[in-house]
């Protein structure tokens, strides 16, 4: 049984405290810096004072607060392929994915 739903996708970027947020998920394998950078802007938040984040993005969807970040990379941000997505429910990692795909 196979069932198709829609969905009304609405992002605001910026403007908001990624307080309390945790990894829900990632992007798709491969996503690149400028790709985010396409969909979602500049990133809004810069290198994170234990070092552990180089560059990252704070948002809403569908008024669920969101981050995207690069936890821990090795490398710098231009080059990054691996990019986690914060939040503090599953499905914003669902409805990024389905988001950042259609864009």
């Amino acid at each position: 049984m196979k069932v198709r739903a829609t969905i009304d996708i609405d992002v605001v970027m910026g403007g908001i405290q990624p307080d309390g947020t945790g990894l829900q998920g990632y992007l798709p394998e491969g996503t690149r810096y400028e790709d985010i950078i396409r969909v979602f802007g500049d990133p809004q938040l810069g290198k994170s004072l234990d070092g552990k984040i180089k560059a990252g993005w704070v948002g809403r969807i569908n008024g669920l607060v969101f981050t995207i970040y690069d936890y821990k990379s090795r490398i710098e941000p231009e080059r990054n392929t691996d990019w986690h997505i914060g939040g503090k429910v599953k499905l914003v990692a669902e409805l990024l994915n389905i988001y950042f795909k259609i864009k």
